[in-house]
């Protein structure tokens, strides 16, 4: 697209504004605040995005006191000096109601690798929060890139202890250690309400939409619903502060349009409905809220862009799709391609940046919710692995040999999808782009912002039962679409692609491994790469969630908690995930004894995990250099109680080291970590 075409498409969306710096700091064209104080506030603070060497997106909203629908005028400023005695550019914007009061402005012709400071003034008042932000390093910089990574953020579920701990680590600080921006991997907001109970939001403005056994307080409905979600979630001060010092790279997981959802369809009721008007207004709302450079990203290869307005009704899926998964029922075409986020970024010689979307483009899950549901008990966990494969293959099963029905002990089930295409979690234009933007990049890292893990979490109950299955504990992750996720991985074998690394969220727990085409092979799996998945900043931890559902009375509760010889409780879910459930289930007779259960320790167990911890909270950072990188979870209590400025309590810090290996040669298995603090059980 011509750079000119894009301008006039830009200024025509609301809120949105360009401004080009000057090469020279200025005085202040536009003058002082005039007016009466007192009459504006920006209660979500402002953010800035998407850092690029030369541009930045910058972001506020802005709301008057006496409760006025009229438009705002602002100022933006931007200075490389946080008294702002000189300014690098400004410009007068409108905070319009049509984007509910909020401004994106995309500043260009920045200095790379240059720390700026900016602010928005409407009449008298100004932010309450100074706005500071960091262009990224030229492609020839040498220096290291530190990040930090986070993912799920409940804010019923706890507080945002985590977000308060990094900042007062990064003020900290000696410069040259600081982070220069923050990967956001998913779950900014929860869509319905109930998901915690440790603070409480009222309702939504709707109402809300309800159905017995799930979201009984309600989800979100209306484009009002999801704006009020982030206005609630950003008024924390911790998220705010967040954002006001760091700028922020985005995508999203599900829980910014629906649980577990797949392109405009949400799974809360089985089979899934098609709620196209839903997927819309939440592509809206994040597109208004989540500073992001879309359409105006400088990358080669960019296919993202800016959310446009179109017509969209609920309808029926046709029950029609294409040789990928995707329903071509009209209006969900028109939904899901009403914007798109999957982007690259570049950070100096060492760090490509890859951003995709595992929602909007990924066909219907591989074992439908019902079948499932038949199986397990549950539309998507615990499913037999051999289901999995075969259903995700569809009609690629056994070479083009699919069977009819899929036997499991002495039940018989129709094979739903014989004649389906095989599941993809990318969709083909984001996989095409996905695959290019690999083999294109010569940084030192090819870093993939991911939002739901490619290592499995598997079950071993067969150890324990001859009659039962080796199972996936989540279809809606990467272990749903092996097809697709052996696709890839091969191709990063085949390509001779060196250093990929993953990072991820979803799951509410700490772990990290190795990552092959093949998780299953029969000897060493070929490792192509390591990843590392973030907890969650505030969601129940995956302990707590699977230890809430599990009956008191359930032969499978040891495998998740006992209590210990002092009565206290041990997770136990980490030994199963890790040991294999015949080791954990023997620590959970023992009392605990340690020796005893690793001396039944299942050898293949989830043998790519080199860490795993499934009751943790917090957050991650990650440095990337010439020929090595650091990655460190930080551990932290619960986030139950205010704590203010104090941050979270920290258990433990979690360290890894991940030398660089060159093209063609075998990944590195990602060794165990370094542990300061607590020990998980039982790594204790």
């Amino acid at each position: 697209m011509l750079r000119r075409d894009f301008i006039q498409l830009f200024l025509k969306s609301a809120g949105c504004f360009t401004l080009a710096a000057s090469s020279l700091p200025f005085a202040s064209r536009l003058g002082a605040a005039t007016g009466v104080s007192g009459r504006f506030h920006f209660p979500q603070g402002l953010a800035s995005g998407d850092p690029t060497p030369t541009s930045i997106m910058l972001w506020t909203r802005v709301v008057a006191r006496l409760a006025s629908t009229a438009d705002v005028d602002l100022v933006a400023q931007i200075s490389p000096r946080p008294d702002f005695t000189v300014i690098t550019a400004e410009r007068r914007v409108t905070a319009t109601a049509a984007s509910d009061h909020t401004v994106r402005l995309l500043v260009t012709g920045l200095e790379p690798d240059t720390t700026y400071y900016y602010r928005f003034r409407a009449g008298a008042d100004a932010t309450d929060l100074l706005g500071r932000t960091r262009t990224a390093p030229p492609a020839d910089s040498e220096r290291p890139v530190r990040l930090a990574f986070a993912s799920c953020q409940s804010y019923e579920g706890g507080y945002y202890h985590a977000w308060r701990t990094l900042l007062n680590e990064d003020h900290a600080a000696r410069a040259d250690q600081r982070i220069d921006f923050v990967l956001h991997l998913g779950d900014f907001i929860y869509e319905a309400l109930g998901y915690g109970a440790a603070r409480a939001i009222a309702g939504l403005p709707s109402g809300g939409g309800s159905l017995p056994g799930f979201a009984e307080k309600g989800y979100a409905l209306t484009l009002e619903d999801y704006r009020f979600l982030y206005k609630t979630y950003l008024a924390d001060p911790d998220l705010r502060a967040a954002r006001a010092r760091w700028p922020f790279v985005c995508t999203w997981d599900d829980h910014e349009f629906s649980d577990d959802c797949w392109q405009s369809a949400s799974t809360y009721a089985q089979p899934p409905t098609a709620e196209q008007a839903r997927r819309y207004a939440a592509n809206q709302a994040w597109f208004e809220f989540i500073p992001a450079q879309l359409s105006e990203n400088p990358a080669q290869l960019n296919e993202a862009r800016d959310f446009k307005p179109v017509a969209v009704v609920d309808a029926p899926f046709a029950g029609k799709v294409d040789a990928h998964g995707l329903d071509q029922e009209p209006n969900n075409l028109k939904a899901i391609g009403s914007i798109s986020i999957y982007r690259a970024f570049r950070f100096g010689k060492h760090v490509e940046l890859i951003v995709t979307d595992t929602r909007s483009h990924r066909s219907e899950h591989p074992v439908p919710g019902a079948l499932n549901q038949q199986i397990s008990g549950s539309p998507r966990y615990v499913t037999p692995v051999e289901v999995v494969r075969i259903c995700d293959a569809g009609r690629t099963y056994a070479d083009g040999h699919p069977p009819a029905a899929i036997t499991l002990g002495d039940k018989t089930f129709p094979n739903p999808r014989r004649d389906a295409p095989a599941g993809t979690m990318l969709g083909a234009t984001q996989k095409d782009w996905f695959k290019r933007q690999l083999v294109a990049s010569d940084a030192t890292w090819k870093v993939w912002a991911n939002s739901l893990p490619l290592q499995p979490l598997r079950l071993d109950l067969h150890q324990l039962d001859p009659k039962a299955h080796e199972l996936a504990f989540t279809i809606d992750s990467w272990d749903g679409y092996m097809a697709e996720r052996a696709e890839l991985l091969d191709y990063v074998a085949d390509q001779r692609i060196p250093n990929l690394v993953s990072l991820t969220g979803d799951h509410h727990a700490h772990f990290a491994g190795s990552i092959a085409p093949d998780f299953d092979a029969t000897d060493e799996p070929r490792w192509v790469g390591a990843e590392f998945a973030v907890a969650g900043i505030s969601s129940q931890s995956v302990y707590e969630g699977v230890l809430a559902y599990t009956p008191k009375d359930s032969p499978l509760l040891p495998l998740t908690s006992f209590a210990g010889s002092d009565g206290q409780p041990r997770d136990n879910l980490n030994t199963t995930f890790l040991w294999g459930s015949k080791a954990a289930l023997t620590a959970a007779k023992t009392g605990g004894n340690l020796a005893q259960a690793e001396a039944v320790r299942n050898p293949r167990q989830n043998r790519h995990l080199a860490y795993c911890d499934t009751h943790s909270y917090g957050i991650g950072t990650a440095t990337f250099g010439v020929d090595s990188s650091q990655v460190e979870f930080i551990g932290i209590v619960p986030p139950r109680q205010e704590r203010g400025e104090i941050g979270g309590e920290i258990l433990r810090r979690i360290l890894f080291d991940l030398p660089t290996w060159s093209a063609g040669a075998p990944a590195p298995k990602l060794a165990p970590p370094t542990i300061v603090g607590q020990k998980p059980y039982p790594l204790t």
